[in-house]
């Protein structure tokens, strides 16, 4: 596990329909990816202590900045024995996939969220992209740690790499879906234009998540120039 273009006035702008925007905003809500492969808890009480379990594992990752961390540090937080992890979790590293699994299910929450959101506030293409993009970016925001240790992973951990490119799969699906109200204003590939669009969406406000990364700036450019400029590009893209 990528601007900001005036909006045309309600007097000239056509309308979109409310009920093929009303269909789009449902369509996009499709449901969240298949759960991790631990082996799934039927009790509740065996239920809580999975998720102390996760809790605890997602804690660590935030306060020490990534996944240095044991499982006896996962056992004392989250109040669980070391026997009720390894009856769950073969291995740390599967312990880690599993909290980066449910943050990539959190990311399409709020990502469907702000897409039917901006949907219903849009009267045109240049407003829609440029609401979800921003709010797009908010969702992003809260779980960039878990987005940079995914993208880190996926180099060597093909269950990481396949996580990464099945939800930019689901993403690129969710906006094609939304983009079919401002299908008239899309010529081409409407289905390879969503899944480049989001590609770039993604990866560009992840580029601005990611510390590690150089980020010329000059003086005078605007704070949120990467979004600005990011909206305008996709809405030409989109466009022509």
């Amino acid at each position: 596990m990528l601007m900001i273009k005036q909006v045309k006035s309600s007097k000239g702008a056509q309308a979109v329909p409310r009920a093929r925007r009303a269909t789009a905003v449902a369509a996009a809500g499709e449901p969240a990816p298949a759960a991790p492969a631990e082996r799934g808890p039927v009790q509740g009480r065996s239920q809580a202590s999975l998720k102390r379990m996760l809790a605890a594992a997602r804690n660590l990752m935030l306060e020490r900045d990534g996944e240095d961390f044991t499982l006896n540090d996962v056992s004392m937080t989250g109040k669980v024995s070391i026997g009720s992890i390894y009856h769950r979790f073969a291995s740390k590293d599967d312990l880690v996939r599993a909290v980066l699994e449910a943050e990539m299910k959190e990311i399409e929450a709020g990502e469907t969220l702000v897409q039917q959101r901006s949907l219903e506030q849009s009267r045109s293409l240049d407003q829609f992209i440029s609401l979800f993009i921003r709010d797009f970016f908010e969702v992003l925001k809260k779980h960039s740690l878990f987005i940079r240790l995914n993208i880190r992973r996926a180099a060597t951990d093909p269950a990481a790499a396949m996580l990464g490119d099945t939800h930019e799969q689901r993403a690129a699906q969710r906006l094609h879906t939304a983009l079919t109200v401002y299908a008239a204003d899309i010529p081409g590939d409407l289905d390879r234009k969503a899944s480049y669009s989001m590609l770039m969406i993604f990866f560009a406000l992840a580029w601005q998540l990611t510390p590690e990364m150089p980020r010329p700036t000059k003086p005078q450019q605007h704070p949120d120039w990467v979004i600005i400029e990011l909206c305008t590009m996709i809405t030409s893209y989109l466009k022509n």
